[in-house]
């Protein structure tokens, strides 16, 4: 009687998908979501999203992105359309929707960092009666002509044009004005050597559309009047025209890498009413960049058909160091590092790993590493069939929906009396902490953009109407602080359902009707700035900022105050020291480098009308100079002044604790600056030595001929050192042979995949174009083109089954040579495979070792879950036993089962080993 096989977890998602689908036709709901899915069938919700959407990429489902989203059998539907009016109305208006979706949506930033540049277009656009003249100007390859082209169909989009997108590079006619005159304007026959008929021209050609002239500085002075006589009256003539007059409506879009370029006419420039300066890839957010690499890498997955692994240095250094080039030099890097990846990985192989030696070798040359960290994760995971992405930029998505979920359990917890007041308050100042500290630690941007300093103005606005009722007297600070969060949440958040949320937002406007009120103006005032999906997570995070910080108020006899220059100096420090003291005791005030006492003056005097100017007040500056703030402020100031330079988190902590305990006076102030002054303590860097690690999948005896051979080769200038491959994959970058040494490369039969650490396959010692970068790139001083050549030509003829069996103890080199050949030929027949020669060499290797190990009563028995090994492979089992069997016999030696599992994990990433299972 034959066992019935239990269903997958998919085919349990596609039955419970149906059944709920047809209980629609009763209830005529939205859908089904996959929380009731995940309920239902007691599996993670994450998992069902996953099948969900496959189905709906396959068109065996509806998705119906409301909130929550909801989902739909897609023949189910079809068939009781009628039944399902609603569901019907909602895929028709979306389809609609869809039809007039902003074109900008394509752009990477156009709700971040190049907000601006978009808003600015869009008017531009949509001004009467055919749009302002453009010019963008940025960098190569920041993305000029794709933000021109964008303008284009959203124009077509509003219905501001009809006519076609004509594109012109200046600089390709920059040697032949006339011709590019010709090709701009048109020509009559016979106005220059070989103009033969007459020809329209390009602003003809673009009528009631646009013309985008790229690099157009390379444009004469004489060419430039002739459009600037376009620009003013919608006319021009053709070349070798004197009399006849022609008229266009082409809408112009300038690009230049150069703004203040010397070959622009100013009365050229004058007449361009719009000048766009777009960010090149440095400038913009991390997220952006991050969105950029998984975008390109994306791409590139979806054309080689491979999934992709991004170790996480290969991110920062791509993050930090594409500076010329831009976005565009990006794209070449991504598509240079798979090609590179692809052709190392084995015939077979779906997953593709790019790591630090799979970048372009001239990119590597002239990038800086020494930022790298080696404890974020910034890798990137791509599968390219079901289009899941995994980088970054989701887990700090995730993070921000766990901020999020603890919130709404205090909340749930505080709403059915499980937990006090107090109880409450604790717990949702451990969260706003914990968001804060994230934002402002985690996510740090490298510098500000004119979107956060947007962002920051907006909200400095919102506040300053709202200090009294709010309670805080945080000046600076709390604007910027709030500037974080928000960006953080506008960021990263999306349409996944959050449960319980619109429960939680009750509970609020129940329990703190004050502070939600305020919320609710601040994420009112937000919504009318920037783009904003889900109202309820900006509340709920908004309100446990407002609340904590409401809540931390203590009523104290001194005010504090730290004014420092620099941007987010003096913030971070209030910050770091006010969370550290547990109460907010000092204000922040950041001065640009130029600020005069003027201006400080003015930002302290707002500060004043928020405190009581009665009491004493303590400032701490970070130069000499503001010292001289005394004099002006005694005169705006009723209390007690006292100024200490040379403020330190240390004198900080120190004065901020008296503070807290009212115990203020001036010979307290004097010794808490002679406490404070400065310590010298010098560290002597740890020394360590920089190495060569060689591993081997069946432990240590391939491992130390690949030792000996680098070694030998080398000249003893590099240090190698051996360690078994399963200890260093299990322990990965926290083995203890890293804390030791430095260790450069990695030399192995297979990858241990530690990202950190370039890895250097068998194949790839052999191959000089695999192995020459990595060797040049970690040993710069001791490797040049001459001394690779001469170590790679010792490697090649050191990789021989014969120089292999030399350097065996116990058996007879002859002899073994002739067997393990005889082996591996009657493994391919069996396997129905042919292997390629950098495999043959690592088997070759791999199983002498082997049996001299086996026949010394040594054999390698540590294979991971070998019972699972043989109750799934025990096919290739018995194909490898045979494929052994005469220097089995030969030997009369028994090759254990947990050997074969080593053979077995060095042909599966390079054989297709399917079709024997």
């Amino acid at each position: 009687m034959s066992v019935k096989r239990p269903k997958t977890n998919r085919e349990r998602v596609i039955e419970s998908l149906k059944t709920l689908s047809l209980a629609l036709l009763d209830n005529n709901e939205l859908g089904v979501s996959a929380n009731t899915i995940a309920q239902k069938i007691d599996i993670q919700r994450s998992t069902v999203s996953l099948y969900l959407n496959e189905l709906v990429r396959n068109k065996e489902a509806i998705k119906i992105n409301t909130r929550p989203v909801y989902f739909l059998d897609a023949n189910i539907y079809q068939n009781n359309k009628d039944k399902l009016s609603r569901i019907t109305e909602y895929i028709e208006n979306k389809e609609t929707e869809q039809g007039n979706q902003d074109p900008f949506d394509e752009l990477v930033g156009s709700d971040g960092s190049l907000k601006d540049v978009v808003d600015q277009i869009k008017s531009a656009v949509i001004y009467p009666p055919r749009g302002l003249s453009t010019l963008l100007v940025g960098e190569s390859g920041v993305g000029k002509s794709f933000i021109a082209q964008l303008a284009y169909k959203f124009a077509q989009q509003k219905g501001l044009v009809k006519g076609k997108w004509i594109v012109l590079n200046c600089a390709e006619y920059a040697d032949n004005p006339e011709l590019l005159s010709s090709i701009l304007f048109g020509n009559v026959k016979g106005a220059f050597t070989g103009a033969d008929t007459d020809k329209s021209g390009l602003l003809k050609a673009a009528e009631d559309g646009y013309l985008f002239l790229d690099e157009v500085h390379r444009l004469t002075p004489e060419n430039q009047e002739k459009l600037f006589q376009y620009m003013d009256k919608g006319t021009y003539r053709r070349v070798g025209e004197t009399d006849q007059v022609h008229t266009s409506n082409a809408r112009l879009i300038f690009a230049t890498t150069e703004k203040q370029n010397a070959d622009f006419l100013q009365t050229f420039l004058r007449r361009i009413p719009l000048v766009i300066q777009i960010p090149n890839f440095q400038e913009r957010t991390r997220k952006e960049r991050i969105d950029l690499i998984t975008m390109l890498f994306f791409k590139e997955a979806k054309t080689i058909q491979h999934n992709l692994y991004i170790a996480s240095e290969v991110v920062q250094v791509l993050i930090q160091n594409v500076n010329k080039g831009n976005v565009g030099k990006l794209a070449s890097i991504v598509k240079l590092s798979c090609a590179e990846a692809l052709l190392r990985a084995g015939s077979g192989e779906k997953d593709i790993h790019i790591k630090l030696d799979s970048l372009p070798h001239d990119f590597l040359r002239t990038t800086s590493v020494q930022d790298i960290s080696t404890t974020k994760d910034y890798k990137i995971q791509i599968h390219f069939k079901s289009e899941q992405i995994k980088s970054r930029n989701t887990i700090e998505r995730d993070h921000l929906y766990q901020f999020a979920d603890k919130l709404i359990q205090n909340v749930l917890q505080y709403g059915s009396n499980k937990i006090s007041k107090q109880e409450f308050y604790n717990q949702v100042g451990n969260v706003a902490n914990g968001v804060i500290d994230y934002i402002s630690f985690e996510l740090r941007r490298i510098k500000t953009n004119a979107f956060s300093e947007y962002v920051e103005q907006t909200l400095k606005s919102i506040l300053a109407n709202l200090y009294v009722n709010i309670g805080i007297s945080q000046f600076n600070s709390s604007a910027n602080l709030l500037t974080k969060l928000i960006i953080y949440v506008n960021d990263y958040e999306d349409d996944q359902e959050i449960e319980n949320l619109d429960q939680t937002i009750l509970i609020l406007k129940q329990k703190f009707s004050d502070e939600m009120k305020l919320t609710d103006r601040v994420v009112t005032a937000i919504k009318k700035q920037f783009d904003v999906h889900n109202t309820s997570l900006y509340q709920i995070l908004v309100f446990a900022f407002i609340y904590s910080q409401n809540q931390k108020m203590v009523d104290r006899e001194t005010n504090a105050v730290i004014i420092t220059h620099g941007y987010s100096t003096a913030e971070s420090l209030a910050s770091t020291v006010n969370r550290l003291l547990g109460s907010y005791v000092y204000e922040s005030f950041d001065m640009p480098l130029d600020a005069s006492v003027d201006d400080i003056i003015r930002e302290i005097k707002a500060y004043f009308k928020t405190v009581d100017i009665e009491k004493p007040l303590v400032i701490l500056v970070d130069m000499g100079s503001l010292k001289a703030l005394d004099q002006r402020l005694k005169k705006i100031y009723s209390g007690a002044i006292a100024i200490i330079s040379g403020v330190s988190t240390e004198i900080a902590l120190d004065i901020g604790n008296k503070v807290l305990q009212n115990n203020i006076d001036e010979d307290v102030l004097k010794r808490s600056a002679r406490e404070a002054a400065p310590k010298i303590t010098t560290v002597e860097p740890v020394k360590r030595k920089n190495v060569i690690l060689t591993t081997c999948i069946t432990g240590i005896g391939a491992a130390t001929y690949l030792q000996k051979l680098i070694q030998d080769n080398t000249h003893g200038e590099i240090t190698v050192i051996s360690k078994d491959f399963y200890e260093l994959k299990k322990n990965g970058i926290k083995d203890s042979v890293f804390n030791k040494y430095r260790v450069k490369i990695i030399v192995g039969t297979d990858d241990p995949s530690i990202p950190e650490i370039p890895y250097l396959s068998v194949e790839g010692l052999i191959n000089r174009d695999v192995g020459d970068p990595v060797f040049l790139t970690a040993f710069p001083d001791v490797f040049t083109n001459a001394s690779l050549k001469s170590m790679n030509d010792s490697i090649v003829r050191a990789f021989t089954v014969d120089n292999i069996a030399n350097n065996m103890t116990a058996l007879d080199p002859a002899v073994t040579v002739s067997q393990v050949e005889g082996c591996v030929t009657k493994l391919e027949r069996s396997l129905g495979t042919k292997m390629d020669v950098y495999l043959k060499i690592s088997l070759y290797m791999h199983l002498c070792f082997m049996f001299e190990r086996v026949v010394q009563g040594e054999p390698n028995l540590d294979y991971h879950n070998v019972d699972h090994f043989r109750q799934c492979y025990g096919r290739f089992i018995e194909i490898t036993e045979d494929a052994l069997s005469d220097m089995q016999h030969y030997y009369s030696v028994k090759i254990p089962v947990s050997e074969i599992g080593f053979i077995f994990d060095i042909l599966k990433n390079r054989v297709d080993l399917s079709n024997i299972e």
